[in-house]
């Protein structure tokens, strides 16, 4: 990790830390509901996720959630006197930067580790996944690949980067921090159930397959936000959690037509399923190594 000059004894409240969070999540969730006119509701019944009006107030909305997090995050620090009273705005500004992962090594090889071996790592545990998508011509550059969901830049922003760096500084343990900010990232998506709701048709139905669709998507999100989470501790960079992110999202959850495949060809596809999820724990540690990404990782000691 590039120059970090906060001193190492720096430390902030838990309570402080916690809290932030908690804001964060609300200036998050809480802009995407503020504008009327784009809530997917009775009185816009002609929205729905993949409406570009939709897309676009969300775009806009969590931009501002990031610049207000980054804020918040430099304002915490500088009002806890993390910063030295000789340090320069620009100095300032490039510790922000570094403490959020937003660097990029002088060395380009280590940059290259940085982005190839999290996404490598994962595309090993979707090696089933991978496999199907091959077998059925829907990866990039075959027949039938269409793109599914956009980056998610901004939420790696704010529920790793911004999260995990006061965290890091009210000196909660990196085994909290994997298992316990992810959840918040988990809830911060609950407020989908009323949009499914509102989409099914508002009736008893709908609230059971809403109940049911944020129950699961609750239970993946986490999963996924340990593994997320970890990635970002273990590299420091914030690139790292979004490539793989990205990929997971362009993924999608792994949902396997075994009857639409010949019988030995299911035999490959349980044989892959197995030996990805036996590589994806045997590498898991090597190849998010801190050392093959330069420098220790400011947040895994």
């Amino acid at each position: 990790m590039n120059s970090i000059s906060i001193p190492k004894d720096f430390q902030i409240s838990p309570l402080i830390a916690v809290s932030s969070c908690i804001w964060f999540t609300l200036v998050y969730v809480g802009l995407l509901y503020f504008s009327k006119n784009h809530r997917i509701c009775d009185r816009n019944p002609g929205l729905t996720n993949t409406h570009p009006q939709v897309i676009v107030h969300r775009i806009k909305t969590t931009t501002i959630s990031c610049i207000i997090s980054c804020s918040s995050v430099w304002a915490v620090i500088y009002y806890n006197n993390g910063f030295t009273n000789h340090e320069s705005s620009y100095s300032q500004i490039i510790t922000l930067l570094n403490l959020l992962g937003l660097y990029i090594p002088n060395d380009l090889y280590y940059f290259f580790n940085i982005i190839f071996f999290p996404l490598g790592l994962t595309m090993i545990l979707f090696l089933g996944p991978l496999f199907v998508d091959y077998l059925d011509e829907e990866l990039p550059f075959q027949s039938r690949y269409n793109f599914k969901k956009s980056s998610p830049a901004t939420e790696e922003l704010v529920f790793r980067s911004c999260m995990i760096s006061l965290l890091h500084y009210a000196k909660i343990s990196y085994v909290k921090i994997i298992f316990l900010t992810p959840l918040v990232f988990a809830i911060a998506h609950v407020h989908h159930a009323w949009e499914n709701y509102v989409l099914y048709g508002r009736n008893r139905e709908a609230a059971k397959r809403a109940i049911i669709s944020s129950a699961f998507q609750f239970s993946y999100t986490t999963l996924f936000g340990w593994y997320a989470t970890f990635i970002f501790m273990r590299t420091g960079s914030f690139f790292s959690p979004f490539i793989t992110h990205s990929f997971a999202n362009m993924m999608g959850f792994p949902m396997i037509n075994f009857s639409a495949h010949p019988k030995n060809v299911r035999t490959l596809i349980i044989l892959a399923l197995f030996l990805g999820i036996i590589l994806f724990s045997i590498l898991l540690f090597p190849m998010t190594s801190p050392e093959l990404f330069g420098e220790t990782s400011l947040y895994w000691n």
